[in-house]
């Protein structure tokens, strides 16, 4: 596959299982009571780390997996599983974890949208899966520009909801969270079968 295809394909992938649309609701609530200015740095933090996490993954998740002898196929099954349920958690609305705690300060704030509602397992399953079948350059790209998408409607997030409303972001969650099990299925159709 050549590099566009590849870098769109990472894309779609990465973008969907990110979904920053999703992380607007919890990003407004968690800044509800900071100034405009504290806003933009939990958004600029919450970004940078996400991103961090994201390349760190990218990077050693492959070595990583050698040395436990996990291979890909392995992983494809265990990722897809994990999409999976991340997608019927957004479109049935459910929570499998207990939650996390609500702390006050920028810090904790930008730590809990970056992960895992940024980078969570269901992205770093899928880093290592697309460096594997791409090559990290094109999932490089993508990641980035995911990224950058992410910071541009969390710094922006009080405007998009207030233009969009609530409604449509839980549509456009939901809808993402079909393809998130679209994609599960795929993954571990692919680790059974091998390809």
């Amino acid at each position: 596959m050549d590099l566009p295809s590849a870098a769109i394909t990472s894309f779609i992938t990465i973008f969907a299982i990110m979904d920053p649309f999703a992380s607007i609701p919890p990003f407004l609530a968690l800044t509800k009571e900071l100034k405009d200015g504290e806003i933009d740095s939990v958004a600029n933090k919450a970004v940078l780390i996400a991103g961090l996490l994201a390349i760190v993954f990218t990077l050693a998740g492959p070595p990583l997996l050698s040395a436990l002898s996990i291979t890909v196929e392995d992983f494809k099954i265990a990722g897809g599983i994990v999409l999976v349920l991340m997608g019927l958690e957004n479109v049935l609305d459910f929570a499998l974890s207990n939650g996390h705690n609500k702390k006050s300060g920028l810090d904790s704030a930008a730590v809990l949208i970056a992960t895992p509602l940024l980078t969570g397992p269901g992205l770093m399953t899928s880093l290592v899966i697309l460096n594997k079948e791409y090559t990290i350059l094109p999932v490089a790209i993508s990641l980035a520009v995911a990224l950058v998408i992410s910071w541009l409607l969390l710094r922006n997030a009080a405007k998009a909801r207030a233009i969009v409303g609530d409604r449509v972001i839980l549509v456009f969650s939901k809808v993402m969270g079909l393809f998130l099990i679209a994609m599960g299925i795929a993954f571990i159709r692919a680790g059974i079968l091998g390809v």
